[in-house]
């Protein structure tokens, strides 16, 4: 895919001019959005520029060995000091970062939004942020890039900054990552030839994947032994589904981050077409996680439970039982199937 060159020049004067810059990505933070926050920050920092890099949730254990983790805080200044830039990477709604997310859009005199996932014009037509008529706002959304951190590397280079071996290893982290190790459908050309310039440049694939897929505790595989006998298939086998319960997480003493990934056992039966997995850490509270392989747009069906995502992979929040959710659920996919004009042509009988 070519690049949006003049929204991409846009955005990185907006970086450019700022001094002091907030950078922040969504709750729960996975590796593009950290290596995102902290590729970009670290390239700021080197630049001279004041950066506080802020989530709401502390980083995941897989990912603290990615150079400049430890400058991650959970706390904010308030109020925020004056000509403050707020970047947000990997989400393009305020509300997204955490109950913060808001009044920090608020406050900020510049927000750059920078992000792959559908497109949402946070900044509007005119160029201005919702409500915000004196604000400057400025978004690159690119939906067909296959990483933020690829996004973060083009404004790096069009800025002409450096690119350290540190900066490299967390931008690699974020393409590994949301590619699934090359993995998905959203692996291009693009993402081989960007990982090969951030190898050459410094990043070590052995290491990174090493603390990344390697290093796992032996509690996360306690709780997996656990899950993986909740696996069934339904709706003519089109669709796989496993789940969580809070007694998983007793019995194993697992945490809820031991959970990344999941998802991926369920989806790689050769006949399932949407993996789905149902996550209970505390009752009365799921988080569902879906993907798909080939025609089905599971971003479609989060956003309809107050969720969103790519084409291939998506997610909701909401309160209720595992059961209330997992019928309701299978019941939209099971009518979504039949509706699905280019999916597989056979009988989806109840599975």
């Amino acid at each position: 895919m070519k690049k949006n060159t003049e929204r991409l020049r846009r955005v990185a004067n907006a970086i450019e001019a700022s001094r002091n810059l907030i950078l922040t990505c969504h709750e729960k933070p996975d590796g593009d959005a950290i290596g995102s926050m902290l590729g970009l920050g670290l390239a700021l920092k080197d630049a001279g520029r004041d950066v506080i890099l802020y989530s709401k949730d502390p980083i995941k254990e897989p990912l603290k060995f990615l150079p400049g983790s430890g400058w991650i805080t959970t706390q904010l200044p308030d109020p925020l000091p004056g000509g403050t830039t707020l970047v947000i990477l990997d989400c393009s709604e305020p509300g997204r970062i955490g109950p913060a997310g808001p009044n920090l859009a608020r406050q900020a005199d510049t927000i750059v939004v920078i992000d792959h996932h559908l497109d949402q014009d946070f900044c509007g037509k005119n160029g201005q942020g919702p409500d915000e008529g004196s604000k400057k706002c400025f978004q690159y959304v690119e939906p067909h890039i296959f990483a933020t951190g690829a996004l973060c590397l083009w404004i790096i280079e069009t800025l002409g900054w450096p690119l350290t071996s540190q900066i490299c290893t967390n931008l690699y982290t974020a393409i590994l990552t949301d590619t699934g190790c090359f993995r998905h459908s959203n692996t291009t050309s693009l993402a081989f030839e960007m990982a090969a310039k951030l190898v050459r440049h410094g990043a070590e694939p052995y290491k990174i994947a090493n603390h990344l897929y390697q290093s796992y505790p032996l509690r996360r595989m306690k709780l997996l032994a656990l899950v993986l006998k909740t696996l069934e298939v339904k709706i003519g086998g089109l669709v796989g589904l496993i789940q969580v319960t809070p007694e998983m997480f007793r019995i194993s003493d697992a945490l809820e981050q031991d959970t990344d990934d999941f998802v991926a056992y369920a989806r790689c039966i050769d006949q399932v077409e949407i993996a789905v997995f149902l996550k209970e850490v505390h009752p009365g509270h799921v988080s569902v996680s879906m993907r798909s392989k080939n025609f089905f747009n599971v971003a479609e069906i989060a956003k309809e439970f107050g969720g969103g995502g790519h084409f291939h992979a998506a997610g909701f929040r909401t309160s209720g039982t595992a059961y209330e959710i997992r019928e309701a659920l299978l019941d939209r996919l099971s009518k979504a199937l039949k509706e699905t004009s280019n999916g597989y042509r056979r009988n989806i009988g109840d599975g």
